[in-house]
């Protein structure tokens, strides 16, 4: 019969690392499945509208697919990783390259149909205006 050693602290370790990753896992719903990076994002808020800012380097601007369905703003595209030449490697790769989406819901009262975006060096500008408030109307009682 063989002989098993068991460290009783690895499986206290495991559970550990898992349950320093949820607060991770759960923080951020913009991130996509199956997206191989995520472009970092900043949204701000102004009295008329939203501004988002997202770095994409690298992908230019016919490359991103922006689109909003329900009050959700979808950013997609690719960085393609760079060919090497025949005999020639890299010594090291740190950016990150491959399909790349994150969603964003957005609250009740922006205007859909004027939203804009534009890109310049590698940062993705998306404005959002937001709705003119509509004033209460008097609805008559017919009698």
């Amino acid at each position: 019969m063989a002989i098993m050693t068991r460290d009783p602290w690895s499986l206290l370790d495991q559970w550990n690392r898992e349950l320093n990753q949820l607060p991770s896992r759960g923080d951020d719903t913009s991130r996509v499945e199956g997206s191989d990076w995520t472009p970092a994002v900043d949204i701000k808020e102004e009295d008329d509208r939203f501004v988002l800012h997202a770095d994409i380097p690298g992908v230019s601007a016919d490359e991103i697919e922006l689109s909003m369905d329900q009050n959700v703003l979808t950013i997609k595209g690719e960085r393609k990783h760079e060919s090497t030449e025949s005999g020639q490697g890299f010594k090291r790769v740190e950016r990150s390259h491959g399909i790349f989406a994150r969603r964003f819901a957005l609250p009740e009262g922006v205007d859909a149909e004027h939203i804009s975006a534009s890109s310049k060096d590698g940062v993705l500008e998306v404005v959002i205006p937001k709705q003119e408030p509509q004033s209460p109307r008097r609805i008559s009682v017919q009698s």
